[in-house]
């Protein structure tokens, strides 16, 4: 054959196989794009949406706690791989202001970035020379037994793995003894992907180990997600 036969040959085969790649990548894409929903762990209920643009959502409750993140998706391996944002800025916790107490006793008072009261935030304080644990914030913030002004109160939420914030109060002492604070989540229930690789039966199930949660139980266990029927 001659040469220049050749290489024309040669060119059109390979432009079949440009054309005949793209088909066969956007059925692969086609048989696993959808939602997947956990199955078998008691009291979690979590999603997994992954759309033919390659991109996915993901969300995930377990009783007090909530988590959620987007980012893209793709198929490497025989797997299929997330990749979400950082998702790196802390819970942050800052004192707001002074108000009068309804009480005789100082009171610590948490806001949302709404301004409403906060339950269940640690509070421990620095007072009367000692720091103590003092419990945690009701409806009505939290009572403090001090006989001085607090010079230091700690805050945190334990439960979602946000440890307790030292916070200097030393200069606002005065007649007001309720101390407004103001939390600011961050990142807090932002779930981070860094290339998280889910084993897959196409069409069927994804799973993976569900790891980097304050949520101790759950830690380490393999989360299977069915498929849904569209």
């Amino acid at each position: 054959m001659h040469k220049t036969n050749r290489r024309v040959l040669a060119a059109f085969v390979c432009a079949l196989a440009g054309l005949s790649a793209t088909p066969i990548a956007a059925q692969e894409v086609r048989a696993i794009a959808g939602t997947y929903c956990l199955t078998g762990v008691m009291e979690v209920g979590s999603c997994i949406k992954l759309t033919f643009d390659g991109k996915f959502q993901y969300f995930l409750a377990y009783g007090a706690y909530d988590e959620d993140a987007e980012g893209t998706w793709r198929i490497e391996g025989g797997q299929v791989i997330l990749d979400s944002p950082a998702y790196d800025r802390r819970p942050t916790f800052t004192f707001k202001r002074k108000q009068r107490a309804e009480s005789d006793a100082f009171d610590v008072i948490v806001e949302s970035r709404a301004g409403r009261p906060m339950q269940g935030i640690d509070v421990s304080v620095t007072c009367d020379g000692r720091t103590r644990q003092a419990g945690v914030t009701g409806a009505e913030g939290f009572k403090v037994d001090c006989a001085a002004a607090p010079t230091q109160v700690l805050l945190g939420l334990g439960m979602f793995g946000v440890a307790l914030q030292t916070i200097d109060v030393s200069s606002q002492a005065g007649p007001d003894k309720a101390y407004v604070f103001g939390f600011d989540p961050g990142d807090l229930g932002k779930k981070r992907f860094a290339s998280q690789r889910f084993s897959m039966e196409v069409g069927t199930s994804l799973t993976a180990v569900y790891a980097d949660t304050p949520i101790r139980e759950l830690s380490g266990r393999t989360f299977r997600y069915t498929r849904q029927q569209q």
